[in-house]
């Protein structure tokens, strides 16, 4: 009789898998919803969109998915909160301002309020997610494409 115990090591989740199950967990427990596109978006109240990305890539994305919820706590009135995956996010970033992952785009009746891109310290961060929630409008940023010629000679 062997002592020996034998173990099956199963692979670690992928990035993705981890954000899509960040994602399931804003939806659970904090009332996200999904955005699949800018049509989405609620048109009146104050409201707030998290752009994700692979966190292969953006690690702090995985972090926002757990801070934004806290920064959120009291906030009244409660905005409506919607996530977008990684691919959605890809289209929707540009016109929103967002200059990189993670990004939290806020809105009030369909209006621009302004973004605010990575994580930053927690009392930074809850200052400005406060500010935005509760500023002013503000001008939508203007996205300009940019199209990569082959390179000089």
């Amino acid at each position: 009789m062997s002592d020996i115990t034998e173990f099956t090591l199963a692979p670690a989740p992928t990035g993705l898998e981890r954000l899509e199950q960040a994602i399931r967990r804003l939806e659970a427990r904090h009332g996200f919803q999904r955005c699949r596109a800018a049509g989405d978006l609620p048109a009146a109240g104050p409201a707030l969109l998290l752009l994700t990305g692979d966190p292969q890539r953006f690690p702090e994305v995985l972090d926002a998915a757990v801070i934004l919820p806290e920064a959120l706590q009291g906030q009244t009135p409660a905005p409506r909160c919607l996530v977008a995956d990684p691919d959605a996010s890809a289209l929707m970033a540009p016109a929103w301002g967002a200059p990189r992952v993670p990004a939290v785009v806020f809105l009030r009746d369909g209006q621009y309020l302004g973004c605010l891109s990575g994580i930053r310290d927690w009392s930074e961060y809850q200052a400005e997610v406060r500010h935005l929630l509760h500023g002013p409008v503000q001008p939508r940023p203007i996205s300009i494409p940019v199209i990569r010629q082959g390179a000089c000679a």
